[in-house]
């Protein structure tokens, strides 16, 4: 399953940061219908690179669905970024 929220948090050593929720499932409503409308070129690229369009679209929503459980935390002397996908 594509994952539907993450969670943005920055923080910074001196003073005290802030946390974003974001809603992911709005994000793929908004790109729903460009990907409907780019349907043909990406069915017409891989017919050109001979690749299996199926196969193609398995992919990418593999991909989608491996981004959830992501945990990825960046620190240096001053601050601190935390990106949670779920």
């Amino acid at each position: 399953m594509i994952p539907l929220f993450a969670i943005i948090r920055i923080r910074s050593k001196r003073g005290r940061g802030f946390q974003l929720w974001v809603p992911l499932f709005l994000l793929w409503l908004v790109l729903l219908p460009f990907v409907v409308l780019l349907a043909p070129l990406i069915l017409l690229v891989c017919l050109v690179g001979q690749v299996n369009p199926f196969r193609a679209v398995s992919v990418v929503c593999q991909i989608l669905a491996g981004l959830t459980n992501t945990h990825i935390e960046v620190d240096d002397p001053n601050n601190s970024i935390m990106i949670r996908v779920f």
